[in-house]
């Protein structure tokens, strides 16, 4: 992931990478972003995910400064209320399609020979990373616009060495709270 974000030029590919990988976008979801979505002052993303489901996102303060540098130095005047805007050539000024998204992320991919960096690739870093810092399921599900927890528990990849610990300090919990006895809860 480090080596594909160092690759990228722009601002505006800083801040759709970062939108992806630091607050858990799905690509439709960075490019369906209007300038008015984003809150650089408070720190939130109004996004518009799956099924015209609405979510607030906190707005990674890296980002957050990505996407302000974006809007002020590089974003071409235009018509659109979309936050990313194609650049260069004929269709300069126009919201930036899925194809558009797709040649960005080719065009990296064969520059840095990492096969891997596809747009949900990013998503699903940000979800195993919240997986991985103990993030509480039902605010992983929030944060990644899943209408069901189970899509959202897809994302938790357990060491067995991090489940015995977890198991091992339930039992020792246990144990406090009966004291003298194995810990053995009636049911």
């Amino acid at each position: 992931v480090i080596e594909l974000l160092e690759s990228l030029s722009s601002w505006r590919d800083r801040a759709i990478a970062g939108l992806m990988v630091f607050c858990g976008l799905r690509s439709a979801e960075v490019l369906a972003l209007d300038v008015t979505d984003v809150d650089i002052g408070a720190r939130w993303l109004r996004v518009s995910g799956k099924g015209g489901k609405e979510r607030r996102v906190p707005l990674d303060v890296d980002v957050a400064g990505v996407i302000q540098a974006y809007v002020l130095a590089e974003r071409p005047d235009t018509t659109s209320t979309r936050l990313c805007i194609v650049a260069k050539g004929p269709t300069r000024g126009q919201p930036l399609t899925s194809a558009g998204l797709r040649r960005i992320f080719r065009y990296h991919r064969g520059l840095t020979g990492i096969t891997t960096a596809h747009p949900h690739a990013l998503r699903h870093t940000f979800g195993s990373a919240l997986a991985e810092a103990g993030v509480n399921l039902a605010v992983m599900q929030a944060l990644l616009g899943h209408s069901h927890i189970d899509t959202t528990a897809r994302y938790i990849h357990l060491a067995p060495t991090h489940v015995k610990a977890e198991f091992d300090a339930a039992r020792a919990r246990q144990r406090g709270v009966i004291p003298g006895s194995m810990g053995t809860a009636s049911y």
